[in-house]
């Protein structure tokens, strides 16, 4: 067991590394440059077609509001996503996709679903299903340490 637990952690040490160096090579050859919080971005925004507040785009990314204004001024500017000011209140500004937001996510769901096929091919269902497990657990490692982490610093918590 102590043999799988150093391999296994030289594979996650390395696939982290190697996810990291994607996502600058992505963003030195790619136009917009966007990184991945720009893409998990538009990537939540496709839940709300009829716009949602940048403050809880700013909540669901756990970064500031400022930092999050910047973000989708980035966004905009590349005509990812529009502003819609709400006729009642000039305080609550919605963000959500333009068309060509939303055909940029399309692209990443698309990218993202070969991603995962490349993987899985020549799986069995149940190597497929321990693998998803293992991912699962993976995830849950992370939503735990970032609670851990906003408890001790008194920050919100995430679902």
């Amino acid at each position: 067991m102590k043999d799988f637990s150093q391999s296994f952690n030289g594979i996650l040490a390395e696939t982290y590394h190697n996810a990291l160096l994607m996502e600058e090579t992505k963003r030195k050859y790619s136009n917009g440059g966007f990184s991945f919080r720009d893409r998990n971005a538009v990537s939540f925004l496709t839940r709300y077609p009829d716009g949602i507040k940048i403050s809880d785009v700013a909540d669901y990314l756990k970064i500031s509001r400022p930092s999050t204004t910047t973000l989708i001024k980035k966004l905009e500017k590349y005509g990812l996503v529009e502003k819609i000011a709400q006729p009642r209140n000039d305080r609550n500004t919605l963000v959500r996709l333009t068309r060509k937001g939303r055909l940029f996510s399309t692209y990443q769901r698309r990218y993202r679903e070969r991603m995962a096929s490349k993987i899985s091919d020549g799986l069995s269902d149940d190597e497929m299903r321990v693998l998803y497990e293992g991912f699962c657990k993976l995830n849950q490692l992370f939503i735990d340490s970032i609670n851990e982490s906003e408890e001790i610093h008194g920050k919100g918590r995430r679902k």
